[in-house]
């Protein structure tokens, strides 16, 4: 079948991760528990980041985790009320902050304009909140290209449950075949064979190196700018 509807991971997909995510990070953890850089860095270490390089691995929990799996990891005392509110503060009181370090891997929105062009429906699936992944692609001046925006939150069990393509599936009408999930992370190929979706495409834009995910997916690429020429070269075989 055809493929009519791409359903984009966000961190390491559409937005450079460690560029925006790494500073960030450091700063809200210094000013929640109070310690220097050295400090942030080794709590970040304890969801994925690897200072030897300077990124998130790939398909760790910082990497690729939901904000409450990050709750639980910093607050592990906490009970699911106090895990509930440390991950609404996450989401929303650093917000601002998050959109003025926001850093797009490329220029999204003629790429955007592009596959819509083709006659592709686009959408976002993240293990980011709602209104985080919403106010980053409002941003990015890039919200207007999207059939939908799904979170973590906006499903009942975030990738890879599969629940997120079922999700874009049913928002726009497609078949679940119809649709490739395009991603970074092992997890994103999972949701694709989770939700039944007719492609799993990798990006080498985020923290997985060919090796972590080529294995994974039907088509592996360097990044987004290169998806309408491969949706070109396949959709007369499909």
């Amino acid at each position: 079948m055809r493929i009519r509807g791409l359903l984009f991971d966000k961190d390491g997909t559409l937005i450079d991760v460690n560029r925006t995510w790494v500073p960030i990070y450091r700063h809200i953890l210094a000013d929640i528990f109070d310690v220097d850089e050295q400090g942030a860095t080794v709590m970040m270490e304890k969801v994925g980041y690897d200072p030897a390089t300077g990124s998130f691995r790939a398909n760790s929990i910082i990497a690729a985790g939901t904000t409450r799996q990050l709750a639980q990891a910093w607050w592990p005392e906490l009970d699911a009320a106090g895990i509930a509110e440390k991950t609404r503060m996450l989401d929303n009181d650093y917000t601002h902050m998050v959109t003025a370090a926001l850093h797009p891997l490329l220029p999204l929105d003629p790429l955007l304009a592009e596959l819509r062009s083709m006659g592709m429906r686009l959408g976002v699936g993240t293990n980011d909140s709602h209104v985080s992944a919403r106010s980053h692609m409002s941003h990015a001046g890039v919200l207007h290209h999207f059939d939908d925006i799904i979170g973590a939150d906006t499903v009942p069990v975030a990738k890879p449950s599969g629940q997120m393509v079922r999700r874009f599936a049913e928002i726009t009408g497609l078949p679940t075949s119809a649709i490739a999930m395009v991603g970074d992370n092992p997890h994103d190929m999972e949701e694709a064979r989770n939700g039944d979706a007719g492609l799993a495409i990798a990006v080498l834009s985020g923290n997985a190196a060919h090796g972590d995910i080529a294995h994974l997916a039907d088509h592996t690429i360097d990044s987004i700018a290169d998806l309408p020429a491969l949706l070109r070269s396949l959709q007369h075989v499909l």
